[in-house]
């Protein structure tokens, strides 16, 4: 037996979940679907109920289940009454355990019981190609993993680990990487783990506009890739290269690049509190921001070689960038219109007035001028944007706020000392400075 093949046969031990915790697990999911069937009997217009995710097609690992369990409800049901329903059965089903209420399309519960996290999401009960919500197509997903061989399950499995070892398994937006349905999808079209592994790592090829596209086979018209990032399919190349170049169990257990502490010292912080939002909201609001906030600071001049967001995912966040330089000249130079544009040309001018050093006019008719940079150090900018006084700069509204009455800039010894105290700060520095895996 060669090295990879011994490796991934180690693997297949860590994939797959202990008999006891299959049994604890399955009489859970048993409870749950009596106590949800129980309470949608009470509903005229609930049509079924069924369990479904990973646990339900066979393919989900040890400790990282989670329960989703479907109801359907009769595609004649207006929106506010499917939602409503929706919510009522999956507060009687998980009564007396830990919920809330969870947003997608539409709202679902979301609970714990006994350690579990559990879903209770309404669904219509329609035919298939006639969907009217997201989850419609949730039941049909569940009965084609389901058709897959014992063999295939396994190995989706080994796919489901790697993706998770080396950071790019999970679909919710924090990440942006691959769900557990493309892992699935995957393994029925390539067949094996390593089949998949060696499709990216050699013949994969990263298309124009979305750098990945995968039909889903329930619905052709639905791009299951649209989800995926860019650094995390890129990531996933690399770090199947080189698991095919040098493989070893880590790569299942987790796996990150080498973290490069030498540029530690170079990150530069926005650490900022803001009232609770879910998740979702949160890490899309966060993306916003921190691509907003790069653009402006090169506006300014300072260019941004990587940017990246952090969060507590509760109350506290913070926005990292490690920029080539930190300080820049006394003067900047600006260039304007081409002189026949008269109107543009005095704009231009006067716009720049107060501040010009030199006005004067290139080989290619345009005007152009020296004037005082107003920022030439960067935390000050930051300190300026997060209080405002750079006027809008395309950032989430709430963050806004919070960053108004509570950012501070944060970088070197200042920011090691906020990071010592801050776990999910120290992770994110820890992120912005480690090479991807496979990189080297």
């Amino acid at each position: 037996m060669n090295r990879l093949s011994a490796v991934v046969e180690r693997a297949r031990d860590l994939a797959m979940p202990p008999p006891a915790e299959e049994k604890r697990i399955g009489a859970l999911a048993k409870t749950l679907l009596a106590k949800t069937k129980k309470a949608a009997g009470r509903f005229s217009e609930a049509r079924g109920v069924i369990v479904g995710g990973s646990l339900a097609k066979g393919t989900w690992l040890p400790m990282s289940v989670d329960l989703d369990i479907f109801v359907k409800i009769d595609p004649s049901t207006p929106e506010i009454d499917f939602e409503r329903i929706g919510l009522q059965i999956g507060a009687m089903a998980t009564r007396g355990h830990p919920m809330g209420k969870k947003f997608a399309q539409h709202p679902y519960t979301e609970a714990t019981v006994g350690g579990v996290r559990v879903n209770i999401v309404p669904c219509f009960a329609v035919t298939k190609g006639h969907w009217k919500s997201a989850a419609d197509r949730s039941p049909f997903h569940v009965e084609l993993i389901k058709r897959l061989p014992i063999e295939q399950k396994a190995e989706v499995r080994l796919l489901k680990l790697f993706m998770s070892g080396v950071g790019v398994y999970g679909a919710e937006i924090q990440r942006r990487g691959f769900s557990g349905y493309v892992a699935e999808v995957l393994v029925m079209q390539h067949g094996s783990f390593k089949s998949v592994l060696e499709w990216f790592a050699t013949r994969f090829h990263v298309s124009d506009g979305r750098p990945f596209t995968l039909p889903d086979p329930v619905d052709e018209a639905r791009d299951l890739g649209i989800a995926v990032s860019g650094e995390s399919l890129g990531k996933l190349i690399l770090a199947s290269r080189e698991f095919l170049r040098r493989p070893g169990i880590g790569f299942f257990q987790g796996m990150s690049g080498r973290t490069r502490s030498s540029l530690e010292g170079r990150v530069h912080a926005m650490v900022f509190s803001h009232k609770k939002m879910s998740e979702d909201t949160l890490w899309g609001e966060l993306r916003k921001t921190t691509k907003h906030l790069v653009r402006h600071l090169e506006t300014h001049g300072f260019v941004v070689a990587r940017s990246m967001a952090a969060s507590d995912n509760i109350g506290r966040s913070a926005i990292l960038v490690i920029p080539e330089i930190i300080e820049l000249p006394d003067l900047e130079q600006r260039i304007g219109p081409t002189v026949d544009r008269r109107e543009d040309v005095k704009a231009f001018i006067s716009t720049n007035a107060r501040d010009s050093r030199l006005v004067w006019v290139d080989d290619d008719a345009r005007v152009r001028l020296l004037k005082a940079r107003v920022h030439k150090r960067l935390d000050p900018l930051l300190v300026d944007i997060a209080k405002g006084r750079e006027g809008p700069i395309g950032a989430s509204r709430e963050l806004e706020a919070g960053m108004k009455r509570s950012a501070i800039v944060l970088e070197g010894r200042s920011l090691h000392r906020a990071a010592n105290q801050l776990r999910w700060l120290k992770d994110g520095i820890r992120e912005i400075t480690s090479d991807a895996v496979g990189a080297r």
